[in-house]
């Protein structure tokens, strides 16, 4: 039987150093741990492009790239309401949540100008309704394992 209190997830042809593969968590914590490596390696200029269903993990996993950028994730929840969040770390933190707007919207919030911030780290939840490109995107796919596993499937798009 799996230890599933580990900290470290699964992996399927994996590379963490340039955050691409397909990796299994077996817990919130495991998908918080994994985004959080991600984050401690980050330069700048990198937009995260967080696709899944609702409950899957996305906003879980930008509280880990986060924590990655020096930032207390307890600052980090869910900008549904707000729909761009700013956080100051070692590199600036923009947390983009698309779920309650409509695509023809997204010219107002500027995310044209976020994408070239090369200072600053960008995640999208809800990216699936992004019309926009942004040149340097890494696409995290979240699905349901089981309740508390999750399959996280990371492709670096340039």
């Amino acid at each position: 039987m799996k230890d599933t209190s580990a900290s470290e997830p699964e992996t399927r042809n994996q590379k963490v150093e340039t955050c691409c593969g397909e990796f299994i968590t077996h817990s919130p914590q495991e998908t918080f741990a994994l985004a959080r490596r991600i984050g401690e390696q980050l330069s700048g200029g990198e937009v995260f492009l967080l696709k899944g269903d609702l409950g899957a993990g996305k906003t879980v996993f930008a509280k880990g790239l986060a924590a990655g950028l020096g930032i207390d994730p307890a600052d980090v929840t869910s900008p549904s309401f707000t729909l761009v969040n700013i956080h100051e770390g070692r590199l600036r933190f923009y947390h983009v949540d698309l779920y309650r707007l409509e695509r023809a919207y997204h010219s107002d919030l500027g995310l044209d100008e976020i994408f070239l911030d090369q200072g600053g780290v960008t995640a999208i939840e809800w990216a699936d309704k992004l019309r926009i490109a942004p040149a340097r995107q890494v696409e995290i796919d979240l699905s349901y394992v089981s309740d508390s596993e999750r399959r996280i499937a990371i492709t670096e798009i340039r």
